[in-house]
Parts: C-alpha cells; sequence; structure tokens
C-alpha cells in the first residue's frame, strides 16, 4: 500500500490512454494531378486506385479519427477514467504529477467501468491500425504499380 510508481511509465501511457488524434494527410499532389486532369493517368487501373486511396480511403480515415463518436477517446472516456484514477496519483512541489500509489483500491462498479473503458479503448485502437495497415498496403500498391508504369 502507499507503494509509488515511476511516473515516466504511468503519466506517459496516461496521458496517450484517452488521447484523440486528427488525420493528416498530404494530398497536395493528387489535388495537381486532379486540376491538371485525371486522365494524365493512362492506366485505368492505377488512376482507379489513386482515386479511392484519396478520395475513399483518406477520408473514411479522417471520419474514423475525427468525427467516429467512439473513436472519440477524450470525450468519452478521460472523464470517467480520471474521476477513479485521479485520487491515486500523487503531486510534487510545482503540481507535476510524480507517481501513483498502488494497489489501486476501486469498488467492484468502478473496476467494472475501468476495464470496460480500457477494452473499448483497446479495440477501437486496434481497428483503426488494422485500417491504418489496410492503407498503407493500398499505398504500397499505388507506388508499386507507378513504378512499373515508369519502368516500362
Amino acid at each position: 500500500m502507499g507503494k509509488k510508481v515511476n511516473t515516466d511509465s504511468v503519466m506517459f501511457h496516461y496521458h496517450y490512454l484517452t488521447r484523440d488524434f486528427i488525420s493528416i494527410q498530404n494530398v497536395a499532389g493528387y489535388e495537381t494531378l486532379k486540376s491538371k486532369g485525371l486522365e494524365l493517368v493512362e492506366n485505368d487501373s492505377l488512376r482507379l486506385k489513386i482515386i479511392g486511396l484519396y478520395e475513399y480511403d483518406y477520408n473514411i480515415l479522417r471520419k474514423l479519427e475525427e468525427e467516429y463518436h467512439e473513436m472519440q477517446f477524450q470525450k468519452n472516456y478521460f472523464k470517467e477514467l480520471n474521476n477513479i484514477l485521479a485520487p491515486h496519483f500523487n503531486f510534487d512541489s510545482t503540481g507535476a504529477a510524480s507517481g501513483i500509489e498502488l494497489p489501486l483500491y476501486m469498488d467492484d462498479i468502478q473496476k467494472k467501468k475501468s476495464l470496460l473503458y480500457l477494452w473499448k479503448i483497446q479495440n477501437n485502437r486496434d481497428f483503426i491500425l488494422t485500417y491504418y495497415l489496410q492503407i498503407e498496403k493500398s499505398i504500397n500498391e499505388v507506388r508499386n504499380q507507378i513504378q512499373k508504369e515508369i519502368n516500362g
């Protein structure tokens, strides 16, 4: 009881646990291509893959990160988790978190809520990471097809 944990790890993870993210994509090249005319890409298959990547995949990613309610971790989970965890944090004289007391004593309802929030966060992060991997695969396919077109 009263055991302190190194803040370097706990506070880092606590900070990122409920942090929201925004999707930033560099679409300048695609916008230039659109303004010059997508017909410049003569290979129909490649042109469709490029359009799909920028018009569909990136748009879905942005919507998931910024608009999908379940992915708004700060709004959905921070307050509740903070209410449960904050009483266990220790602070130094400057007000900076300096550790957390373990074990965490929670009643059954707090424990179940915390575990449910953590489960939801993990599943949603796993889902978005899977989508990122799919987009990365699409990017690599487009890149490889462009290289084939360039190399003849």
